[in-house]
């Protein structure tokens, strides 16, 4: 399951595990085209959390998100890796499982 993710729950999710995150909108047209790939992750077992970057102002400055999409992996709540733009299910997959 994709989970939408907000000041309330952010933290608490990215603390365990390996957790992908996108930060992004839902005027962003990338994003919008990202969403189906993410969700297809997602019903297969794989942590991802959306997050939108402009209703949460305070985390978003406190990652530098300064593009949309980005990507942050997290691992047990460190950053472990961040990319920006559009990225295909492989592709996603293929930096995934680079720190599985």
């Amino acid at each position: 399951m994709l989970k939408i993710l907000d000041k309330t729950n952010f933290d608490n999710h990215i603390k365990d595990g390996l957790k992908l995150v996108m930060f992004g909108s839902d005027m962003c047209h990338y994003c919008v085209k990202q969403q189906p790939i993410l969700e297809d992750l997602a019903e297969h077992q794989v942590n991802i959390g959306k997050i939108d970057a402009y209703k949460t102002p305070e985390i978003t400055q406190k990652y530098g998100i300064t593009s949309f999409p980005t990507f942050i992996l997290f691992k047990f709540g460190d950053v472990a890796t961040r990319f920006s733009g559009f990225r295909n299910k492989s592709e996603l997959l293929d930096i995934l499982l680079k720190y599985v």
